[in-house]
């Protein structure tokens, strides 16, 4: 089937019962169009049907046989991974971890790249929402920085970069105490990692407030990197509201740029009686980022 008479066919079902849809959903996936794979995977995950997730497993096992040539791209699974991260099915755990260690090196240009990198970021994620006991499996993700192909050495902290993101953020869902450890060793040793990596373990961190949170923050809030400080203020007034004020105020005398604007419109999310007031004599300060995230911040709660 082409492009076109691939989506018309998964489009017909959409009336049909699920038991009818479902085989021709199927034959959509193995025998359309590639492009349009990943659309009849997410109508089979929409089927209110028990065979959901058997076929989606079946095919998974399908793609696997031949990856090369039945899911080049990773489309395929990477769609029916991001799937099973919305049932949430138990019986998912074993092809999500398969998943999450999928290598598929192909040669798109005048080089081979891995490109299962987006296969098993997503993977990472829907395994935090199935397997309470992923954290093993998440750990080796969020600490892989080695290629898996030849790549210059500047680009060595950014090609797994997305999984070891999507790593730092599936701990923060699955919740595990004993992953606090791992993203606060990952924030204290940064290294070469690159910046989004590290704002999603602050994100994580901070949602678990272990008790060592503010050693790990502070040196984000107060520091020179004004993306991190902005992501560190922000979460840190989310997730503990009052108690973040103080953290926040002594951070603003140290940082620069829009560092300062960041930390203000943070302090502004916080609940409590006496942040209005502490805005409207913010619009006052001598310095310009202030007074601009004094406004932004005054505008966020009258809006």
């Amino acid at each position: 089937m082409n492009y076109e008479k691939t989506l018309a066919t998964i489009k017909s079902t959409r009336t049909m019962p699920p038991e009818q849809a479902l085989p021709i959903l199927i034959d959509c996936v193995k025998k359309g169009h590639a492009l349009a794979a990943a659309k009849a995977v997410k109508a089979i995950a929409n089927l209110n049907h028990t065979d959901v997730v058997p076929s989606l497993i079946a095919m998974y096992d399908w793609t696997e046989q031949d990856p090369h040539k039945r899911d080049k791209g990773c489309d395929i699974r990477l769609a029916i991974v991001e799937a099973f991260g919305e049932i949430g099915s138990q019986h998912t755990i074993d092809t999500l971890r398969k998943a999450v260690r999928t290598i598929q090196i192909v040669r798109l240009g005048p080089t081979p790249e891995d490109i299962a990198i987006g296969l098993r970021a997503t993977a990472a994620l829907s395994l935090a929402k199935a397997d309470s006991n992923a954290l093993y499996e998440l750990s080796l993700l969020l600490f892989d920085r080695k290629p898996d192909t030849m790549v210059s050495p500047i680009s060595v902290p950014f090609v797994k970069a997305p999984v070891r993101k999507a790593a730092a953020q599936a701990i923060g869902i699955l919740g595990d105490m004993g992953g606090m450890p791992l993203l606060a060793v990952k924030l204290k040793f940064p290294g070469e990692e690159v910046a989004d990596v590290l704002a999603e373990c602050l994100e994580s961190l901070i949602a678990m407030r272990p008790p060592y949170l503010m050693e790990i923050a502070k040196p984000y809030l107060a520091g020179t990197d004004e993306y991190l400080s902005a992501i560190t203020a922000l979460s840190l007034a989310e997730n503990l509201g009052m108690d973040a004020l103080e953290p926040l105020l002594e951070a603003l005398e140290y940082v620069e740029g829009e560092a300062k604007e960041a930390i203000v419109i943070a302090i502004s999310v916080i609940k409590g009686s006496n942040i209005r007031q502490m805005l409207v004599d913010f619009l006052e300060h001598k310095n310009p980022f202030v007074r601009s995230g004094a406004a932004k911040g005054l505008e966020m709660l009258e809006g």
